[in-house]
């Protein structure tokens, strides 16, 4: 195999997510791709001054966080046996999920799948009591700082160039959906997960899964409507006449008016002559002498 079909070959093996900016027309497509030594090399180096300059500002560490957190009464052992819970039940709805049977009802699939969001919701933000503080200690603050540097280093377009030339391009950069992104797309990728994970969770899919089932039902009834009023139609018998019977045809003419004084005349009809009849004549009868 040539360079050529090396480049070729790792250009497509890279990972691509979608993002549309405000006001486009259609999304553009970026890509991941692999970080070189160097850049690795640098990103730990912005870990560990970020770090340095975390403790220097006095900042609490993960275990010092911890203590605190203790001590405030917000990481508790009821706080533990809480989350404990809420896993247990979300462990329990999923298998419940996964495990429906094939004859189960659309409503009882989705009410299931909306019964283990809600319990992921509240995990999640039980998880948040301890994960909020968690995130401004050194070590997550420098974290964040070598995964930003690596996000401006592998960030690329279709042609394999660089969104960024220098990690100061990126941190000055005014488009901060793009980046937001990115860094978002790139935290995935370094935990192993898949930019649609949030969409293909067991919940998620039944809800697709019964979305579609209720549609193809809807297609198919309206389809069956459709045939049989086709079929109606079509067993409307035609009657035929035989050949030597005329059927008559409808009068189209306007019907003749009456005779009378032309529409319009304003004379008068004339008056007929009165005759006199003539006095009969007297019979004569025998003379007197």
């Amino acid at each position: 195999m040539s360079a050529a079909d090396d480049v070729k070959e790792l250009l497509e093996a890279r990972r691509e997510f979608t993002f549309e900016p405000p006001g486009a027309e259609e999304p553009e497509t970026y890509y991941i791709g692999t970080p070189s030594g160097e850049d690795i090399r640098k990103a730990d180096w912005e870990y560990s001054k970020i770090y340095a300059q975390a403790i220097t500002d006095k900042l609490l560490t993960q275990a010092q966080m911890t203590d605190a957190l203790k001590e405030a009464g917000i990481l508790s052992d009821d706080y533990e046996a809480e989350v404990d819970q809420a896993r247990i039940t979300l462990g329990a709805e999923l298998f419940r999920l996964e495990n429906l049977m094939d004859d189960a009802s659309n409503d009882e699939k989705e009410a299931n799948a909306r019964e283990v969001g809600r319990l992921r919701d509240d995990l999640f933000l039980l998880n948040q009591r301890v994960n909020g503080p968690m995130a401004n200690t050194c070590e997550n603050l420098a974290e964040d700082a070598r995964t930003d540097f690596l996000t401006s280093r592998i960030v690329e377009s279709k042609d394999g160039g660089k969104l960024w030339k220098t990690y100061s391009d990126y941190r000055s950069d005014n488009n901060t959906s793009l980046t937001v992104r990115s860094r978002f797309e790139v935290m995935l990728w370094m935990q192993g997960l898949e930019s649609n994970f949030l969409e293909n969770t067991p919940e998620q899919r039944t809800i697709r899964a019964v979305e579609l089932a209720r549609a193809t039902a809807e297609l198919e009834e309206d389809t069956e409507k459709l045939v049989k009023s086709s079929e109606a139609a079509e067993s409307v018998e035609t009657i035929e006449l035989p050949d030597d019977i005329e059927v008559p045809k409808v009068a189209t003419e306007k019907p003749k008016k009456r005779p009378g004084r032309p529409k319009g005349s304003t004379s008068k009809p004339k008056a007929k002559k009165k005759v006199t009849p003539k006095p009969k004549p007297k019979k004569s009868g025998p003379k007197s002498e």
